[in-house]
């Protein structure tokens, strides 16, 4: 009962605003629930009471078990593991000269290795690291992780007794502390470290507490061509060091022409909108991105390097000099792409 009375408290704001009245909007989530699977919930985030969007767009979105089923036939579960464990997918995109942020090593109490071939298991051998690179933070990701869960990206506090300090605790830790409480490499966990990668000017104005990373779904479709299908930028907010907005920041949908930025988005039930960024009033709306076409050939290139898979979710940054790929998000999130408003119906004809 409750999440029905959160739909009807959603439409009703959403007609007290302009939009569609209250009986079209509950009898349109009504009919989609019914025909097309596409739930409540979905309709709001996607922004369907919006009067501009035709209802045949509507019945051309995808509903969570029709996507798993496309994804699955573009991306047979046996080719997955090539670019889900972020150790083979940084193997494989360094081979073919992908840009990505420096790969520092492998930390694992068993079987670390540094990007030299050192021991990368304890303490004693993350100060060594740190001591032979003149960086001033580092990204510990699990080797296998999705929606920024896990990450950690602390600075570097070169004292005479080297530690770290993490921004989202507010808390410095020695090296030793922090891989026994962090990092927990006494309890089997192993993560990729890479060097912190500096964003464009650009980027880091809209909001300089994280690295702003552009989410673009690729396709490879049955005539072997690479098609863009939908792309958005997504913004951290408050002190988080990521951006995703399954941690609570912003999604703003990229104009695929020009790289020009809507105004974003959150993840909330309300679905509030941006045209500034919430913390510190920087424009978001209007942005045009740089390096844009070469972000989108880069985001081609690294889909094409991955033998069997013919769709994936790109996350790249943007440096000083040009696009750096983040990871491939093989199965990216369904609800992600309907604040761009793209049509997901699109992808299963990709491979009629």
């Amino acid at each position: 009962m409750n999440k029905l009375t959160r739909v009807i408290h959603l439409s009703r704001l959403r007609a007290a605003e302009g939009h569609l009245g209250l009986t079209r909007q509950l009898s349109e989530i009504l009919f989609l629930r019914l025909l097309r699977g596409v739930g409540p919930r979905y309709y709001h985030m996607a922004g369907f009471w919006r009067r501009e969007i035709p209802w045949k767009d509507k019945i051309n979105h995808l509903n969570a078990k029709e996507y798993r089923r496309c994804v699955k036939t573009l991306n047979p579960m046996m080719y997955r593991k090539l670019s889900q464990n972020k150790i083979a997918e940084k193997a494989i995109l360094g081979q073919f000269r992908i840009p990505t942020p420096r790969f520092l090593g492998f930390i694992d109490a068993r079987n670390g290795r540094d990007s030299i071939g050192n021991p990368l298991r304890a303490a004693k051998d993350l100060e060594r690291l740190v001591e032979s690179y003149q960086v001033s933070r580092l990204v510990f990701k699990p080797t296998e992780g999705w929606g920024g869960k896990r990450i950690h990206i602390p600075f570097i506090e070169r004292t005479p007794d080297m530690a770290f300090y993490e921004p989202e605790l507010f808390k410095s830790h020695s090296i030793s502390d922090y891989c026994l409480e962090i990092l927990e490499l006494d309890k089997g966990s192993s993560w990729l470290v890479e060097e912190y990668l500096e964003q464009h000017r650009i980027l880091s104005e809209i909001n300089p507490g994280s690295v702003n990373t552009i989410r673009i779904w690729i396709i490879k479709c049955v005539d072997q061509d690479y098609h863009v299908l939908t792309a958005y930028l997504r913004i951290g907010i408050g002190n988080m060091s990521v951006d995703n907005a399954s941690s609570g920041g912003l999604v703003a949908p990229i104009d695929l022409d020009s790289g020009q930025l809507h105004a974003a988005q959150d993840a909330d039930d309300m679905r509030s909108i941006y045209a500034l960024h919430p913390n510190h009033h920087a424009q978001i709306e209007g942005v045009i991105l740089p390096f844009w076409l070469d972000t989108q050939k880069l985001a081609i290139d690294a889909l094409a390097v991955f033998p069997g898979l013919r769709f994936a979710g790109l996350d790249v940054a943007i440096s000083p000099s040009g696009p750096v790929i983040i990871e491939l998000n093989v199965s990216p999130d369904r609800e992600g792409a309907a604040f761009t408003g793209f049509r997901s119906k699109i992808i299963a004809n990709s491979y009629v």
